[in-house]
């Protein structure tokens, strides 16, 4: 089975509160290395710019975020 969209999902469903490595090795079942190739293959599929999020490490929890450069839409957003 390709993880790679199962981690995706386990980002998405836990928003703001994110996951550490460790809880994400657990439930996928895998190793350092294994984590660190599918944490480089999602990196890479969201630096295209036709995607509006980011993988971020914030203290020992990785999380989905917006990108910086749609700040202002995001902002138009929320204020209306």
């Amino acid at each position: 089975m390709n993880l790679l969209p199962v981690l995706e999902g386990m980002l998405f469903i836990v928003g703001e509160e994110g996951l550490t490595s460790e809880r994400i090795k657990e439930v996928l079942e895998i190793n350092d290395e294994e984590l660190e190739s599918l944490l480089k293959e999602l990196n890479k599929s969201y630096e295209n710019e036709n995607r509006g999020i980011k993988l971020d490490v914030l203290g020992n929890k990785l999380k989905l975020t917006t990108k910086k450069e749609h700040k202002t839409y995001f902002e138009k957003m929320l204020k209306n």
